[in-house]
């Protein structure tokens, strides 16, 4: 996340123009029992409740009746801009769906400048059905290198695949620096994936560019392969074919891991959300804003298939890459890599930048609803 005045885009991604843009239009939610939806903080980040009502009175009033709710340890003090975003643009997106806002305190078992993920996962496995969140965004995460211990990630993985099955959709932001790591570097001259972006029990959110349609890569958008865990199966065909393209703009395959799991699997507008925080308005820009705007389309999904007597989608992924025709593909644009080498470029189908594209709302009612 960067606060900043992104010049790539002169129009600001208001939640009205964002709902434009993405065939939300003035769909709001709140008709179906127990649809929660809720976004984490981490590190600090913190929630205010005159920042966010300025932010309804300013830049989307429809959404001012919207129910929020604290839970954790870490949820009041000086609000952070992370947080703020977060808690503004799911709810802004998802309007009228219950959100809550998930704070915790401490950090990782093996750094403490990272997430306490399994704290929060914990709750989320001690929280009954019917008061659990059925989205949650997060905006965290870190490299994929040895600091995240095999036996970490496989039990981070393990509180995934529950929540999978509990009927939980879990989306994370790809992260902000193209193919490099997070201080911007590609140690032994190769890309560096992201964590927990990179698992495949969630679905990572890339980041675009431009405010209309054809939207273009954002260069900061993370993505690319993980060397961690291989390629899924729904995903497995596209990836590979992305891989094996020798289009003079892909980067060469030692930088990458061909058969590795790829990312981000979707993506949205990621620069100029004007956002409020310490009662002021500040742009800012990352896949922390793709991130919660996606997620409250998938809320106010969520809320149509309740309403109809139907079940949550709890893992979205193999729902996607089934429906790619679902999605914006986005076709434009490079990520940045390392020095003179330029990241993953965007193309035709899935690509390591935008993954499959950015949702369309209609044609993912049309899909969902669909489903049994």
């Amino acid at each position: 996340m960067k606060i900043l005045d992104d010049d790539s885009s002169s129009t600001l991604n208001t939640p009205d123009n964002l709902r434009a843009l993405y065939s939300v239009n003035d769909v709001l939610g709140g008709t179906a029992k127990d649809n929660v939806q809720a976004v984490t903080a981490f590190l600090g980040q913190y929630y205010s409740e005159s920042d966010l009502n300025k932010f309804w009175v300013k830049e989307f009033p429809a959404g001012a009746d919207t129910p929020i709710k604290l839970v954790g340890d870490a949820t009041t003090g000086r609000a952070g801009v992370e947080s703020m975003l977060d808690i503004e643009y799911m709810p802004a997106m998802g309007a009228l769906n219950p959100t809550e806002f998930w704070g915790f305190s401490g950090a990782s078992p093996m750094d403490e400048a990272d997430e306490p993920f399994l704290t929060w996962l914990t709750t989320v496995s001690n929280t009954t059905d019917g008061e659990v969140p059925l989205v949650f965004s997060t905006s965290y995460g870190e490299d994929e290198t040895a600091e995240v211990p095999s036996d970490y990630s496989d039990r981070i993985n393990t509180e995934f695949m529950k929540c999978g099955l509990r009927g939980i959709s879990l989306l994370f932001a790809s992260g902000d620096s193209g193919a490099a790591s997070d201080s911007g570097t590609c140690p032994n001259d190769r890309f560096m994936p992201m964590w927990p972006a990179g698992s495949p029990y969630v679905t990572a959110v890339g980041g675009t560019t431009g405010g209309a349609m054809p939207e273009s890569a954002w260069s900061g958008s993370s993505g690319g392969f993980s060397d961690v865990f291989a390629a899924p199966s729904w995903q497995a065909d596209v990836t590979a074919a992305y891989a094996a393209n020798m289009d003079s703009d892909m980067p060469d395959s030692s930088y990458f891991n061909a058969t590795g799991r790829g990312f981000p699997d979707i993506a949205a507008q990621a620069v100029q959300y004007p956002v409020v925080v310490h009662g002021l308005t500040t742009p800012v820009a990352g896949t922390s804003c793709a991130c919660p705007c996606s997620s409250g389309i998938f809320g106010l999904l969520n809320d149509a298939r309740l309403a109809s007597g139907k079940s949550s989608l709890g893992f979205l992924n193999q729902i996607l890459y089934s429906n790619p025709s679902a999605l914006n593909d986005v076709t434009e644009g490079v990520q940045g890599g390392c020095g003179r080498v330029a990241g993953f470029p965007a193309k035709e189908g899935w690509d390591a930048v935008t993954g499959l594209g950015s949702p369309n709302y209609e044609k993912l009612l049309d899909v969902v609803m669909a489903l049994p």
